[in-house]
């Protein structure tokens, strides 16, 4: 019993360690239940009406093209290796989509998290699965397709979000980029996430101190923007999450900073790729990518500049060293 405690904090530990980096807030309770109002909800198995949904933890932050706060009610899951099958997924998503069709309706849960009726907000679930003993082989995203999640019912207006152990590792090494950065100066205490106009979609906000959200921790590349450090002026650090692998992609990337209007002489660009299978010839193809894109605006010498300016580099990626054992050694 006391080793199943001691592997069920592992995950409240890592999420703490990685989310503090995105600008994610923690309320301050957790392991806390809410009533259930479906009678319609039922135990797995058992078939038994449901009294209560858990709660680990919930993060909260603004969206800044929504407008309003997103919280996060966040299942955290610790999984050996030979544990973590599609079936155990399975029953996590069904449970954690009745847990979000209550909340998003339940006057229970918005008391236990402090969440005022006026206040523009939208809940939403995120399913955090660890593998805690760093031993995966298996690709989470197939046991995902084995779960067959189109049988689960999932009513209009839910979303649910995941993040795996490969997700997981990735973020735990952007955030031990961030602390490494900071510790030689080359990046200020302070930083925001950055979001430009879209087309349809305007920012809100004057943009400082935005958080991270799920959408852009988990898409192909997380834009920081800081002001200048002792060791580095102003400018952006974009974590790039793909291969690296072709011209092209890196083309279209760099006509995206372009159209974000991030390609200013003021501004200091670091690109830093997160992804370990991150192509070996990377920075060659980068640098033929560069040309290309020169090339198709006629060999323009002041975006030419630009674009030698900016410096790609891979992030060195860290294993997290969360033991169950160690968890049950406290002051």
């Amino acid at each position: 019993m006391a080793e199943t405690a001691n592997i069920a904090e592992i995950a409240p530990l890592i999420a703490k360690d990685i989310f503090k980096h995105f600008l994610w807030q923690k309320h301050k309770k957790h392991d806390e239940n809410f009533e259930c109002s479906n009678p319609e909800h039922v135990s797995e198995g058992k078939k038994i009406p449901k009294k209560t949904h858990p709660g680990d933890v919930v993060f909260h932050y603004e969206d800044p093209y929504l407008g309003k706060t997103i919280y996060l009610h966040t299942d955290l899951k610790s999984y050996a290796a030979d544990t973590l099958t599609h079936t155990k997924i399975r029953s996590a998503f069904k449970s954690l989509v009745m847990t979000i069709e209550c909340a998003r309706q339940s006057e229970s849960w918005r008391e236990t998290y402090s969440v005022l009726d006026s206040e523009p907000h939208e809940v939403r679930g995120l399913l955090f699965m660890l593998n805690h003993d760093n031993a995966y082989a298996k690709d989470f995203y197939e046991e995902i397709q084995k779960t067959n999640l189109t049988t689960i019912n999932i009513p209009p207006g839910i979303l649910i979000h995941y993040l795996g152990p490969y997700d997981i590792q990735r973020l735990y090494s952007i955030g031990n980029d961030i602390m490494r950065l900071k510790g030689e100066s080359e990046l200020p205490a302070d930083y925001t996430f950055y979001y430009p106009d879209l087309v349809m979609v305007r920012r809100h906000g004057d943009g400082a101190g935005q958080a991270a959200t799920i959408e852009s921790i988990t898409g192909p590349f997380l834009i920081l923007k800081h002001a200048a450090a002792e060791n580095c002026k102003q400018g952006f650090v974009i974590y790039y999450n793909r291969n690296g692998d072709s011209v092209e992609e890196f083309e279209y990337f760099l006509d995206c900073l372009s159209r974000f209007q991030m390609l200013e002489p003021d501004q200091k660009i670091r690109i830093r790729l997160t992804n370990g299978d991150a192509a070996g010839n990377l920075k060659s193809v980068f640098e033929k990518a560069k040309k290309k894109y020169v090339k198709a605006w006629g060999f323009d010498p002041g975006r030419e500049q630009l674009l030698n300016n900016i410096d790609i580099d891979r992030i060195t990626s860290v294993t997290n060293t969360y033991n169950p054992g160690d968890m049950g050694w406290r002051e």
